[in-house]
């Protein structure tokens, strides 16, 4: 019977595919018949052959970009359904297993998140339904209030976790903290709609690290007081539009609308945003949503060299027009655009505050602007904000990744926080000291901050009623829905809307770089959304702040302009930025002792920090100019203000005084002693390179910077050399990388990016073979073999960028004996 069944549906589904296929050669013959009939009604109707090559481009970008995100999302999808199997399937060369180093696999908890799939779904519509559709209204115009979630359906596809990362050192006794690698790649469906106008977006993709903090604990059932999450950086998001928004979907609307949702993104979730959630009573949410920050970095974007050439030209070798985009979590900042150049100086300095240093980096992106069509990427980079509090400063020049050439100047300064009044007078020292280069009165008109202002909005009491506004149809006198705008400089920040109340409570807290803290004021504004009234204002002098104790001021403030009884609750609290040198530096409020070990005690800036070689004097003239680092500590001690003769300041690692500073107004470069590997010479020279491992590409990168004292061994005492190497135990052919050749040359400059497929725990067992050879012709009978050096990668800590000069050995010096290892090899 059940062979009989079989036999009789056989028939209906051959049927059935017939069907489908005819229709889908229905569909595609109607649409080359649409396009003819298009083309000739654009002829009948004398338009220009211009819109007809117009809408071709447009069909022709949207094809490509099509495919290449279909791609794109199919590997999603398979790696959401089998994330083991699609990982192989797609990355053949890589192992069986992926390695996450201290990042722990967690299948049990996605068959929880699969179960309890469904129940999220209504608990993430009803927050966008009763949070988020309030807030969008609150941002928008009156002509656009209708804004509505039409539809919220988050799929039957659920969100997968990654990895998990639950910290166990440097953290407090009362907390719990973990990173969960989340990756969503689903089928929702949401639609808005505003009037009878309705858009959508659907295969939304989602990938970032959010951080889930469970504290306070406490000692009664549940054991854990909230739960507060966020998102570390800024998550990849790629979604497409339904309905009328797939209109925008085309080349300049499509990215705008892109860039406004991410902003909504991370205005609710990026830090230094937060989602607190209270599960006991008697909790300080403000603290676990406004935490105090753990400081400021302060990033000198200076230039770029041999970056890619994205316009090429007719006449001439091609060029860029570049830029640079950095964001610090939610924050975003941008350099101007450098026309026509590969080599472009910026020499931009940017202040991001930084409310968790731990798992946080700096994503730095360089495009070529390109007027009237997509921008092209010239290379991105991430650095670990952690390294930079480590080290105090980095001054260095690296590579750019995802691009064939290209390498970035950076100058990261990370600043610590104070509430010592002396902090501020010694850095108003220290400014002095160094106002006299003409380097530093540049950097002052870029404003860079000495201090930071935490604003608590608390509440208002008695504000005056209001009558709707003009577009109002009720003129019955009602309270106001106020809000407030609270500036400082060029800088403006709005509270939330509270409705129809004379007695709004806020609740809410705001920080604020400040210049000069004895001449700038806070400006307060109390607005009605209704009406856009103004209901009062005050202006707070942060003066008078300096004679309060601890530098905070908490009081009520009489609203001018505003009723007799009308107040304004506020809490003022300011801390001073301390800079490396400073004997203040990360022994105060807001300090890093959470990420530095106790046993490293507060670290002074080291040569350890790789810096650029072309920050090293050519000849000795170069002694009387500001070099490269201690223009790092001129950067760091502008945007203070602070004591006295124990104020110092960091040059090439030593600590200078700010009287020895001031009665000097050229700073000179002091030589750093040699290490013990310099002074053992074998006579052939010495090379410097680069090297770090790339987590999220899995290559090991090595730039090939320059080689110095080379012996002679052409007949007209030159070279001419080049750098081979090797990543053992693989020596084929096409594992070889190599330089081009410098000619005539004994201290050739390379500046060559190279980089070798491999995973981070094979990377740590391989062994660098580099040998500089000398490029002889056919029938010379010159030398070709200069020195060589083996490098044990397991000496190095891979996961930052170390630069390292290394003595070269004779020819036939065994692995072990020439192996350099940073005892013997200098780090810069």
């Amino acid at each position: 019977m059940a062979d009989k069944q079989v036999d009789a549906a056989a028939p209906q589904a051959q049927k059935s595919n017939k069907t489908a296929e005819q229709i889908e050669e229905v569909k595609k013959y109607g649409i080359v018949l649409g396009l003819l009939v298009l083309i000739w009604l654009l002829g009948y109707l004398d338009f220009s052959i211009s819109w007809l090559l117009i809408i071709f481009a447009v069909w022709v970008y949207k094809d490509k970009t099509g495919q290449s995100k279909k791609l794109q999302m199919k590997i999603r999808s398979d790696v959401v359904e089998d994330e083991k199997q699609a990982i192989q399937a797609y990355v053949a060369d890589m192992p069986s297993w992926v390695y996450f180093p201290d990042v722990e696999r967690a299948e049990w908890l996605n068959n929880i998140i699969k179960q309890m799939w469904p129940f999220l779904g209504d608990y993430v519509e009803n927050v966008l339904r009763t949070t988020v559709e309030p807030s969008i209204k609150e941002n928008l115009p009156s002509s656009l209030s209708s804004f509505r979630f039409e539809t919220i359906d988050l799929g039957e596809k659920p969100l997968r976790i990654g990895g998990v990362k639950v910290y166990s050192e440097h953290i407090k006794r009362n907390e719990i903290i973990m990173d969960l690698d989340i990756y969503y790649a689903g089928d929702c469906d949401i639609e808005v709609g505003l009037s009878r106008v309705k858009a959508g977006i659907e295969d939304v993709q989602l990938h970032g690290t959010v951080r889930i903090e469970m504290k306070p604990l406490i000692s009664t059932v549940p054991l854990i007081g909230a739960m507060t999450v966020y998102f570390l950086n800024m998550p990849e998001l790629d979604f497409n539009m339904t309905n009328i928004a797939n209109i925008l979907d085309i080349p300049g609307l499509s990215g705008i609308l892109r860039n406004i949702i991410e902003d909504q993104l991370s205005q609710f979730l990026v830090l230094p945003n937060r989602l607190v959630i209270p599960i006991t009573k008697d909790i300080e949410l403000l603290k676990l949503k406004f935490p105090m920050p753990k400081g400021v970095l302060r990033i000198g974007v200076e230039e770029a060299k041999n970056l890619m050439k994205k316009d090429i030209a007719v006449f001439s070798k091609g060029s860029s027009d570049p830029y640079c985009i950095l964001h610090v979590g939610g924050q975003k900042f941008k350099t101007e655009t450098i026309s026509s150049t590969v080599n472009p100086k910026w020499e931009k300095y940017f202040e991001a505050i930084v409310d968790e240093p731990l798992g946080q980096v700096v994503d730095i992106e360089l495009w070529d602007e390109d007027k009237g069509s997509k921008d092209e990427s010239l290379g991105v980079l991430s650095v670990d904000i952690e390294d930079i509090v480590t080290k105090g400063y980095i001054d260095t020049w690296l590579p750019l990744e995802e691009a064939k050439t290209g390498q970035i100047h950076l100058k990261l300064i990370w600043l610590t926080l104070s509430d010592q009044v002396d902090a501020l007078e010694e850095a108003r020292i220290r400014m002095r000291a160094l106002e006299e280069t003409k380097r530093l009165k540049a950097l002052v008109n870029q404003q860079l901050a000495s201090s930071l202002l935490s604003v608590k909005l608390d509440s208002a009491k008695d504000l005056p009623k209001t009558d709707g506004g003009f577009f109002s149809s009720k003129k019955t006198i009602t309270p106001p829905s106020a809000y407030c705008t609270l500036s400082l400089g060029h800088k403006t920040k709005k509270s939330k809307v509270q409705k129809e109340t004379n007695d709004p409570v806020w609740e809410e807290a705001y920080f604020f770089l400040v210049q000069n803290p004895s001449l700038q004021s806070l400006d307060v504004e109390v607005l009605d959304k209704k009406s856009s009234k103004e209901l009062g204002k005050v202006s707070v002098a942060l003066k008078q702040l300096l004679d309060e104790p601890d530098l905070e001021l908490e009081q009520r403030f009489h609203l001018e302009e505003s009723g007799p009884n009308s107040f304004i609750n506020l809490k003022l609290c300011l801390r001073s930025i301390v800079s490396p040198g400073s004997k203040f530096y990360g022994n105060q409020i807001g300090s890093v002792d959470a990420v530095l070990s106790p046993s490293k005690g507060t670290q002074s800036p080291s040569n350890e920090v790789a810096s650029s070689p072309a920050e090293e004097p050519a000849s000795g003239n170069d002694n009387e100019k500001l070099d490269g680092t201690s223009m790092a500590s001129s950067i760091s001690d502008a945007g203070g203000v602070g004591t006295s003769a124990d104020t110092t300041a960091v040059i090439n690692g030593d600590m200078v005084s700010a009287e020895a500073l001031a009665g000097h107004t050229e700073l000179r470069r002091r030589n750093v002693a040699k290490s013990s590997g310099e002074e053992e010479d074998s006579g052939l020279g010495k090379v410097q390179l680069t090297i770090r491992y790339s987590s999220q590409r899995n290559k090991l990168i090595v730039v090939v910077h320059k080689a110095e004292n080379l012996p002679p061994l052409n007949s007209d005492n030159t070279s001419d050399p080049y750098v081979r190497l090797y990543l053992l135990p693989d020596k084929s052919k096409s594992g070889r990388k190599k330089t081009r050749v410098i000619k005539d040359e004994l201290n050739p400059v390379f500046d060559e990016t190279f980089e070798f497929h491999c995973n981070a725990d094979e990377a740590q067992q391989r062994v660098i073979d580099m040998a500089v050879k000398n490029s002889v012709g056919m029938f010379s009978q010159s030398k070709s073999f200069i020195g060589q050096a083996y490098i044990h990668l397991s000496e190095l800590d891979l996961t930052k960028a170390t630069t390292v000069w290394f003595p070269l050995q004779g020819e036939g010096s065994s692995m072990d004996a020439s192996t350099p290892s940073l005892a013997s090899g200098t780090a810069v």
